[in-house]
């Protein structure tokens, strides 16, 4: 009877260890795929966009612009996680919903989903994804029209892929390098000065004196920098702006080696700053008063040497 039983629960014991290896095979083993399996070289402009903004981005030769709602260059670090997390996000092959009836639980209603649209160079639509969130982890996404939910396996992109121009536009809105520069003429309600390049030298002159600014003078060097990466996060429209009560703060005019040139007019209004760019008027930017205070310093400034390092 022993020798029996012992048989029975060996063949007991190989049926469970059987059964095990097929349910083992037959369960779904989870695949993470590309939500948009698209050719980055192939991307030539996308559309962000929800129930209240949209912004349009596009590629111009090397450069990446954005189109709407402002023709501005488009923000390097935004089109850097465009491709580095959008574009590369994955998902589960298994939807977490195969028909959702209720798309709200997943923060996919049309009132907060954020809509992707990529296109080709031909305006051939490569991709439409709808993504959602609802505070967790992950988001949530479907495509095109359909009620197929999946869940976003990478990290959360949603809440930075908003249609918000002020992220997508680059604050950068002129840069040029000492070397494309002949000279910068300043006029500002104490003083007029001149500032002329040969080569590496600067020369100030104004109508007391003249002299060559010492290399390494910080006065010119913050002058120098900002024109090289001027940055204004937000502006105003002209409609937007009460002309009467601004009063002019600087005046520059810069000349450029390929006889091109710049105006920078500073305004100022009580405590706020703006800047009105080559005399475009449709628009006055923002900006800080350190921005002004950099064009309304005195000649003795300019003639300091830099403390030795």
């Amino acid at each position: 009877m022993k020798k029996y039983r012992n048989l029975i629960l060996l063949i007991v014991f190989l049926l469970l260890v059987g059964l095990f290896f097929l349910l083992r095979k037959n369960e779904h083993q989870e695949t993470l795929l590309r939500i948009m399996p698209v050719d980055s070289l192939e991307v030539a402009k996308f559309q962000i966009f929800n129930a209240a903004d949209t912004v349009i981005v596009y590629k111009k030769d090397n450069n990446w612009m954005m189109s709407h709602p402002d023709q501005a260059n488009a923000n390097e670090d935004m089109i850097k996680f465009f491709f580095r997390e959008v574009l590369t996000a994955t998902y589960s092959d298994t939807a977490m919903n195969e028909h959702a009836k209720s798309l709200h639980q997943y923060g996919l209603d049309a009132e907060k989903e954020v809509q992707l649209k990529i296109f080709d160079a031909n305006g051939k639509l490569l991709s439409h994804c709808r993504f959602g969130n609802t505070n967790n982890p992950y988001d949530y996404f479907r495509y095109g029209n359909s009620r197929k939910v999946y869940q976003v396996r990478s990290r959360t992109i949603c809440g930075r892929m908003n249609p918000d121009y002020k992220a997508w536009r680059s604050p950068v809105i002129l840069s040029i390098k000492p070397y494309e520069m002949t000279g910068i003429s300043v006029t500002h309600p104490k003083n007029s000065y001149v500032l002329t390049r040969d080569k590496n030298d600067w020369y100030y002159m104004d109508k007391r004196e003249q002299f060559m600014i010492p290399h390494g003078n910080v006065t010119m060097g913050k002058i120098l920098n900002i024109l090289e990466r001027f940055e204004a996060y937000e502006y105003s429209m002209a409609d937007e702006i009460d002309k009467g009560s601004l009063k002019v703060a600087a005046d520059v005019d810069i000349s450029l080696v390929n006889g091109g040139k710049r105006k920078l007019m500073f305004y100022q209004k009580g405590e706020d700053y703006y800047l009105v760019l080559d005399s475009h008027e449709d628009r006055y930017y923002h900006l800080v008063y350190d921005q002004v205070f950099r064009f309304q310093r005195h000649a003795m400034v300019f003639n300091a040497r830099a403390w030795p390092s």
